[in-house]
């Protein structure tokens, strides 16, 4: 094959109209896309929709990401031969189809031509902005790529001009994975859902059609004008939201110190926990911690400062020591904290740590790990953070004033 290239590409793209074309008869004779097909024509939701999408256009645009390479799938085979069907039963309403894959082969692209679809040379990463009614297809899409395409539409305008054939957003939401990738796709969705139309899409008994289409559904958008969606900072105070909302819904699980860390080693939380001092909620307690290293002839000193539910102080402790660094300094005050509820004189199953020092968090939470001066205490700490559950998050200086106060004046209010 090395000696031509050329000649192997385009034979494997006639192979490949071939098969195609096969697999659209497949398609065409399955329980599975005559449902689809009764659907377009007679459920009168689907075609409210599409009436009020089109509105002065005689055709939707089709847009089909996340598709993959029909030279090396046959999933995606067959997930093609979807689209070119629609596309030929449904002449009066479909126009154009672009196409845009990373995986696409050279034989894939000569095939997509020939079918009369427009093959994009950019990866958009979904994040295509529409300027007229446009169907997305995305067969079975990266949870992320759910959230850039909502991102690059996020305004009634846009939104109420597009519609999207893809996984269940529904089901999605409730099924996605809690990671860093997924957030954005996490909160567009929960924001979006009260004004989506979801549709599913009945799959056949054929165990081939359940699990090349199971989930699938339309998914259409009618968001009022008027609606916050569109003002500048309204996807910002969803995320704050969503941020605290989750912080909560964590507090009442049965989550370890681990757990807490694995989360917060990554996430920087909602801003109203690092600029508000928020009461713990019930069945915690909090500690407010300090330290500042040694300078010149004043010893370094720490503090802590325990909060009830109510946000009253109920117990403090503060200290000097003989280190420089501010880092391990903290470190000794969560060290005292942490022995205090563990000894059991504080009673404290559930403990919240706050700190200013960022790097102190980062350390706590395994990000990165501390260096051999801190390592002592670190073990110390990780041993007593296995015997309750433990979570520990960075908040701003101003926040942290008690503590502060207490370590370099001695001075506490009843509440910090």
């Amino acid at each position: 094959m090395e000696s031509n290239v050329d000649f192997h590409i385009k034979d494997e793209a006639e192979r490949l109209l071939k098969e195609i074309e096969l697999v659209k008869k497949n398609v065409e004779n399955s329980e599975f896309y005559a449902g689809m097909h009764l659907d377009l024509k007679q459920n009168k939701t689907i075609q409210k929709h599409i009436f009020r999408l089109l509105g002065s256009h005689s055709h939707v645009q089709v847009v089909i990401y996340c598709l993959g390479s029909i030279e090396y799938s046959f999933k995606s085979q067959f997930q093609l031969a979807v689209a070119l069907l629609l596309k030929r039963d449904f002449p009066n309403w479909i126009g154009n189809i672009e196409i845009y894959d990373p995986c696409m082969s050279p034989a894939d692209i000569i095939v997509f031509e020939k079918l009369g679809l427009k093959v994009l040379t950019v990866d958009e990463n979904c994040k295509k902005r529409v300027q007229r009614p446009t169907m997305f297809y995305m067969p079975y899409p990266y949870h992320y790529l759910i959230g850039n395409l909502l991102r690059a539409n996020w305004s009634s305008s846009c939104l109420n001009k597009i519609f999207v054939l893809t996984n269940s957003f529904r089901y999605t939401l409730t099924n996605m994975p809690q990671c860093r990738h997924a957030l954005e796709t996490v909160v567009r969705l929960e924001r979006i859902l009260d004004f989506t139309t979801e549709v599913d899409i009945e799959t056949s008994d054929n165990q081939t059609y359940a699990s090349l289409f199971s989930g699938l559904a339309w998914h259409f958008f009618d968001v009022d004008p008027n609606n916050d969606i569109d003002k500048p900072g309204c996807y910002w105070l969803d995320m704050q939201r969503h941020l605290e909302e989750d912080f909560l819904e964590n507090m009442k699980s049965d989550m370890t110190s681990e757990d807490f860390a694995e989360i917060w080693v990554d996430y920087r939380g909602a801003r109203c926990l690092r600029c508000n001092n928020v009461p713990p909620p019930p069945g915690w307690i909090k500690l407010n911690i300090y330290g500042i290293g040694r300078k010149g002839d004043q010893p370094g000193q720490y503090s802590g400062i325990f909060q009830d539910e109510k946000g009253k102080c109920f117990d403090r402790y503060r200290g000097d020591i003989d280190v420089e660094d501010n880092v391990i300094v903290g470190l000794e005050a969560l060290r005292i904290g942490l022995a205090g509820c563990v000894e059991g004189r504080l009673n404290a199953p559930k403990l919240i740590v706050e700190s200013d020092n960022v790097i102190l968090v980062h350390y706590v939470n395994g990000l990165p790990e501390p260096n051999d001066t801190a390592m002592h205490r670190w073990k110390e700490i990780f041993d007593m953070l296995q015997r309750i559950a433990c979570v520990v998050y960075h908040i701003y200086e101003e926040i942290n004033e008690a503590s502060r106060d207490l370590a370099l004046n001695g001075e506490c209010p009843n509440s910090a």
